[in-house]
């Protein structure tokens, strides 16, 4: 079939438009689909770069806070004992026996002495609880409310402290026995709480126990003896009330003190790498840099 000069027009504009059709649908539109996927992916990476740089403008700040709890963590825990071994503690009371008073006043340690290994203690919060009183006329005078409010706010702090949990810390016990006169048992005892303070130590006292509360005055110097009396109230012979087992004396007695030492565990030092310098990401080294 001869076709004419028109009809072979008009058959090549065709095959033009199927050869350009099922270019685009084959090669152009795939082609097409595919950048505009690649360009929301890379406004979509672009957008994550931007605030993962954001990000990375907040590692000093991170830095500093982390040493900076590192560093409150330090002080709080220099408020705590150091843990004390059984030849630390004599030293740590022989250091309070080495002055010149007790020295002169022959304060001894005795050799009963107690350190109990360290184990888990808790350790609640300290306040102080306000007395409220409160009664019918009372709560009838308070017309405007003032008062409730009053009551309200000295029981504000107390409230507070009264919902916190307890914390659990690491503590010893230790016991010791001194013998020691009336007038130096106060001091004895004001030397453990100035050393508690001066070297930043929580220590507590738990119990002074005492063998003779009026510390032997009514022995005989030198004899354990003690003068007695009849029925009457006559002087008779000495009866000797020193047994001598604890080698008592006149105006001495044994005083027995129980405390705890309070230990924390100090943090270790955290390592919060180089300094955060932006201008790596400047250039392209960064993109083959090795993480060390």
């Amino acid at each position: 079939m001869k076709l004419s000069y028109r009809e072979r027009i008009v058959l090549i504009v065709a095959i033009v438009i199927v050869i350009f059709g099922i270019g685009i649908f084959v090669f152009i539109k795939p082609t097409y689909e595919k950048m505009k996927k690649n360009k929301e992916t890379l406004d979509t990476v672009e957008d994550q770069w931007k605030k993962k740089l954001e990000t990375f403008k907040l590692i000093p700040l991170r830095q500093e806070s982390i040493n900076n709890n590192y560093q409150i963590g330090l002080d709080i825990s220099k408020e705590f004992t150091d843990e004390m071994t059984s030849v630390e503690m004599d030293e740590f009371l022989q250091g309070f026996m080495n002055t010149e008073d007790f020295i002169e006043n022959k304060v001894a340690v005795k050799n009963d002495m107690t350190v109990h290994d360290e184990a888990a203690n808790a350790v609640s919060f300290y306040y102080y609880t306000p007395n409220v009183v409160t009664y019918p006329l009372y709560e009838a005078a308070d017309l405007d409310g003032s008062l409730a409010k009053a009551a309200e706010e000295k029981l504000h702090d107390v409230n507070l402290l009264a919902g916190k949990k307890a914390q659990t810390i690491s503590a010893g016990a230790e016991s010791f026995t001194v013998k020691i006169k009336r007038e130096d048992l106060m001091t004895f005892l004001d030397a453990i709480a100035k050393y508690a303070k001066d070297n930043k130590d929580a220590m507590l006292i738990t119990s002074v126990r005492l063998v003779d509360c009026n510390f032997n005055e009514d022995l005989e110097d030198g004899t354990g003896a003690q003068q007695g009396q009849d029925e009457e109230g006559n002087p008779v012979a000495a009866q000797n009330v020193n047994t001598g087992a604890k080698g008592e004396e006149k105006d001495y007695t044994e005083v027995t003190v129980d405390y705890i030492a309070y230990y924390i565990q100090e943090p270790q030092k955290p390592d919060v790498g180089p300094a955060y310098d932006e201008t790596i990401w400047n250039g392209n080294e960064w993109r083959t840099k090795v993480a060390e």
